[in-house]
């Protein structure tokens, strides 16, 4: 009896673990078949799953969903066909099913409603945002103008983990609501995170989007100097063995220069004017007599005076100068470098010391001469730009490294197969298991239950007799004598015992004080 029990939980612990082995397996032959998913999205496409019969897991709280590796291109395209995933919220499709008696406001509602939700969709389509939503407020219209009201946007997004959306995706993302909606303008839009830090206002953009950029256009640039001359002077000394830092002071003023200039030696005549005035009238000569004879017209006046000319004539001339005048506007662009500031450290030379037959030669650092680094400083300010006038800085020291005295470990080729060997140690190791089962515990199992005398055994299962003398006995009865399995079928118990006594006492002693101990 014990046997038997023990032969069904063998039994049991080997069916469990190949399920065991097999539903492993299955998950890790399983590859993501849609991530992030509203739960909306995620309860459509998992009844669509069970419909279609396709096997799937759920995790990360049934946000994503695992499907076979052979499937995942199937099953996308059977559900893109059906529109699926949404994508959260309710979009145009809520005009799919619409009821005779809806009234216009309900009509607007709904328009409204889908607008907000294909914005959130198209949103969501940015790698940076795991969810958005929109938000209008489109007030009614006014016949009179100074009673109209601006339509305006609301936005909220809630981005992956520590990522961030850059100036330039924010201006998208703003427009692309702005465009969308009839009369709204850019700046009428508010643009949020989830964390409660305002992206984009209703002046264009935030302070802490300004600074933001401000700072990547400073590290951008220190970057790129440091770089450069990283790279150059590795060239010289070596990889690995130059270590560069840049600091810019960077003015980031937008400045606005009027410039008006007169120049008084470059005066012009802007207007002229000329007047002439005269009288050319003819009269008598004031000589003569004076009395009524000399008013006379027939009477000819005696002395010295005669007709002569009696007019004038006067010339005015004006002039107007206007003096020589420049007007220029300047705006001073931002991000004009005020300052830079170098530090570049030197690893020196390295050279071995003599060592005795069979010993480990010593390095000795030795520093880099002044005629080196004063190549290497000259070379450091060709690079940057150097400006005396904006008083840069540049200092090039020679130190010793920390790294330069370690060996580094050879890569070996454990190293080199460590991915691939990652890749097959679970299938290996599934390999194994299968194996082992099979030889140890399958094989011998099935050549027990297959051979003649379990069968035999199996043969009168309600048989004690025969189950002790044919299974136990059977395999210790010596060569040539009568097998008890081939004794008649209808013999009786005692028959055979009595048949087993005179062939072979000895057994049939053995038999005896076995059923005594057993208590048969």
């Amino acid at each position: 009896m014990g046997q038997r029990v023990a032969a069904l939980l063998l039994v049991a612990v080997v069916v469990g673990g190949l399920m065991s082995i097999t539903t492993v397996g299955g998950r890790l032959d399983q590859k993501v078949l849609y991530s992030g998913l509203a739960e909306e999205d995620a309860a459509e496409v998992v009844a669509r799953l069970k419909d279609l019969r396709t096997p799937y897991t759920l995790e990360n709280n049934g946000t994503t969903i695992m499907v076979p590796a052979n499937q995942v291109y199937e099953t996308r395209l059977s559900l893109a066909g059906e529109g699926l995933p949404r994508g959260g919220g309710v979009g145009f499709e809520i005009f799919d099913k619409t009821s005779f008696g809806t009234t216009d406001f309900v009509q607007r509602m709904n328009y409204q409603r889908a607008l907000q939700g294909e914005l959130a969709r198209t949103i969501r389509q940015f790698h940076q945002v795991l969810e958005a939503r929109v938000h209008l407020a489109t007030p009614k219209e006014s016949v009179f103008i100074e009673d109209e009201k601006p339509v305006t946007a609301s936005i909220s997004v809630k981005l992956r983990g520590n990522a961030g959306l850059s100036k330039l995706q924010i201006s998208s993302i703003v427009n692309l609501v702005a465009t969308a909606v009839p009369g709204l303008s850019s700046d009428n839009v508010t643009l949020v995170d989830t964390t409660g830090r305002l992206l984009y206002r209703k002046d264009g953009e935030s302070g802490s989007i300004m600074t933001a950029t401000q700072l990547e256009y400073q590290q951008h640039l220190e970057n790129s100097l440091r770089q450069k001359v990283e790279s150059m002077l590795e060239e010289v000394v070596g990889v690995n063995k130059v270590k560069a830092r840049v600091t810019a002071d960077i003015d980031f003023n937008r400045v606005n220069v009027t410039e008006e200039n007169f120049d008084p030696e470059g005066q012009v005549i802007r207007s002229e004017q000329f007047m002439v005035e005269g009288d050319n009238r003819e009269g008598l000569d004031p000589g003569g007599v004076p009395g009524a004879k000399g008013d006379l017209a027939s009477f000819a006046g005696t002395g010295s005076g005669g007709a002569a000319a009696n007019g004038y004539q006067r010339n005015n001339i004006t002039r107007n100068y206007e003096v020589s005048r420049v007007t220029r506007q300047t705006q001073e662009a931002s991000g004009i470098i005020k300052r830079l500031s170098v530090a570049v450290m030197v690893d020196g030379k390295y050279e071995a010391a003599a060592a005795g037959e069979g010993e480990t030669p010593v390095l000795t650092y030795v520093p880099r001469s002044a005629e080196e680094l004063a190549w290497f400083d000259k070379l450091v300010k060709n690079t940057i730009g150097y400006n005396e006038e904006r008083a840069d800085q540049v200092e090039v020291v020679s130190m010793s490294f920390a790294a330069s005295t370690t060996t580094e470990p050879k890569e070996t080729l454990t190293d080199k197969l460590r991915p691939f060997l990652d890749l097959l140690l679970m299938p290996m190791v599934y390999l194994g298991l299968a194996l082992m089962v099979l030889l140890l515990v399958i094989r011998p199992l099935f050549k027990v239950l297959t051979s003649p005398s379990a069968m035999s055994s199996g043969a009168l299962p309600g048989n004690r007799f025969q189950t002790v003398v044919g299974g136990d006995m059977g395999g210790m009865m010596p060569s040539g004598d009568e097998d008890i399995s081939l004794m008649p079928k209808g013999m009786t118990d005692k028959e055979k015992m009595y048949k087993l006594a005179q062939t072979d006492p000895d057994r049939a002693a053995d038999l005896v004080r076995r059923w005594l101990r057993e208590g048969v």
